[in-house]
């Protein structure tokens, strides 16, 4: 018979066999029915032949209530091919004891085995003191609810999920971003795991997603500090994470879906808000579109006349033109600031000063390219008087283009707009001008949000507003405007602000659009809005190539 200690030693090696068959069997699957994942994916699969979108990375959310969100968030995976997916999720039960935790281990999901990426995880736990190998996955949605669509989208690329445990502090995210950069290469996807506005009534919740959407948009990593915590998000240093990661890379975010989950359970009185993201170096119109949102590009100064009259009188350059900006905007509908008066027939011999186009140019180019409404809110509309402003109107309204006009918001359907013309006082004696002094008495304007004031303000061809504007930029957002949007210098900014939190998004300049400046002088941006049913507004800046020297250079050819 076996003696004793025999015995104590093979139930020692039994109990190690055994905890090493487990630490290698794949963590079971928390979600077991395959079917409302599948039925999420087939809902969210995007159209065949839909053009590739190259994706550094995604958020999406881990609440199955919103299964078809989390579907579309990987369903712009499609044509990607990846190495190693890094999941960043919330530690829920704040089981971690490190600020943040791995594992070594697989995955069970309903679709199949998720391969978790041994290499990194390694990497990640060779800082002992910073990232621990935990148990807690077996129970973690954060992780778990995204793995089906993980293994629908992805089935054969490695995982490494890290939990972030809520004690972890801003040191904490800083050094696990230096430890994940070397694990990120140009073939890694990060997918952040993350649930936006809990607990709050339904308008709360809408302010608060506001908030965020103009800090994402923002690629304000600092402005992400000061979010709070349920309020904003359930993780600010998921968030933080991959903005920082993604910033690295040179990739942008799009924010693809903004939903709150009374669209689900309409009589629930606390709620939670979902945001879906996709980071992308790409800066152009996305290559899908989806039903619960629209979107509008903004556009700076439009002239159609002086030295681009030639060129845009050639129609092999006009179309030209036209292609270029609809492969940015994706023929989405445009909203332009038109410098100077659109006439049947311009005078001739006028003075450089005055801005003059003629209708029998400037309308098809408007029409082409898909304009639907033009600020004339600026200190040209009137360079040739009263009656050639009333005559743009007339133009403009025969030919189904909405003129914008100083101080009045108008109703564009997914927005309103509100042009506010601060330029030219004394100018031209005729055409209003606002004081920043007088941006509160503007507030009588009435109209229902998303309100989107487009003013007119400050010094040709100066890239940063001065304070009296970034006075009046906080005065129209007290008077209920959710972006700020400027023009007149001539130059565009390249980023987004988002004062106060986000309470507002601010762009200083959209620049030039079609005018008759090089590069060496004038530059713009083009500025999509992407407005969800629930009212929230995602924004995002296009680079814009210079059109005049576009124009110029095809003439040159032309005549070689």
């Amino acid at each position: 018979m076996p003696t004793r200690r025999a015995l104590l030693a093979g139930g020692i090696a039994s109990g190690f066999a055994g905890r090493a068959r487990a630490e290698n069997e794949p963590i079971p699957a928390l979600y077991s029915d395959p079917a409302p994942f599948r039925a999420a994916i087939a809902k969210e699969r995007l159209r065949p032949g839909t053009r590739m979108l190259p994706v550094t990375g995604i958020t999406v959310p881990h609440h199955l209530l919103a299964a078809d969100l989390v579907a579309r968030g990987f369903a712009t995976l499609a044509g990607n091919a990846y190495d190693r997916v890094v999941l960043i999720s919330p530690d829920h039960f704040q089981k971690a004891r490190r600020p943040f935790a791995t594992t070594r281990r697989d995955f069970a999901t309903a679709l199949g085995t998720v391969r978790s990426d041994r290499e990194a995880a390694s990497a990640l736990l060779a800082q002992p003191d910073l990232v621990e190998e935990s148990a807690l996955f077996d129970g973690e949605h954060g992780v778990a609810a995204l793995l089906p669509f993980l293994k629908d989208a992805l089935p054969d690329t490695p995982l490494v999920a890290i939990a972030i445990s809520i004690r972890a502090e801003r040191a904490d995210w800083d050094r696990l971003v230096e430890t994940l950069t070397p694990l990120v290469g140009p073939r890694t996807l990060v997918v952040q795991s993350t649930d936006y506005s809990h607990y709050l009534p339904h308008e709360a919740s809408l302010a608060r997603d506001q908030e965020t959407l103009n800090v994402i948009a923002a690629e304000d990593v600092e402005a992400v500090t000061r979010l709070v915590s349920s309020d904003h998000m359930d993780s600010r240093a998921a968030q933080y994470v991959q903005m920082r990661l993604q910033g690295a890379r040179g990739s942008r975010a799009s924010v693809i879906g903004s939903r709150n989950s009374i669209e689900y359970a309409p009589h629930a009185s606390r709620t939670t808000s979902y945001v879906v993201s996709v980071y992308s170096p790409e800066r152009a119109a996305l290559p899908f579109t989806f039903p619960d949102q629209e979107v509008v590009v903004l556009a700076g100064d439009l002239f159609a006349g002086r030295y681009l009259t030639r060129p845009l009188a050639d129609p092999a350059i006009s179309a030209a033109i036209v292609s270029r900006v609809r492969s940015l905007t994706g023929g989405a509908p445009m909203v332009v600031n038109l410098e100077g008066a659109v006439l049947r027939e311009p005078p001739e011999g006028l003075p450089e000063n005055l801005h003059a186009m003629h209708a029998g140019l400037a309308l098809p180019l408007l029409k082409a390219l898909n304009v639907k409404a033009a600020s004339l809110a600026n200190n040209h509309a009137f360079d040739l008087g009263r009656s050639g402003h009333r005559e743009t109107i007339a133009l403009l309204r025969n030919a189904g283009i909405i003129p914008l006009l100083h101080g009045r918001a108008t109703d564009l359907g997914a927005f309103r707009l509100w042009p506010v013309n601060m330029v030219g006082r004394g100018d031209r004696q005729g055409f209003p001008v606002a004081g920043p002094d007088e941006m509160e008495s503007l507030c009588r304007v009435k109209a229902k949000p998303p309100l989107v004031a487009l003013p007119h303000w400050g010094e040709e061809y100066v890239e940063t507003l001065g304070s009296a504007q970034r006075e009046a930029a906080a005065a129209l957002a007290r008077c209920g405007a959710s972006l700020v949007i400027g023009g007149h210098s001539h130059r565009g900014s390249e980023r987004i602000e988002a004062p106060e939190g986000g309470a507002y998004a601010l762009l200083p300049s959209l620049g030039n659009f079609l005018f008759d400046q090089s590069a060496s002088r004038g530059s713009g941006v083009l500025l999509e809005l992407r407005r969800f049913r629930q009212g929230t507004i995602a924004s995002r800046v296009l680079p814009l190539p210079n059109l005049f020297d576009l124009a110029n250079a095809m003439m040159r050819e032309g005549t070689q």
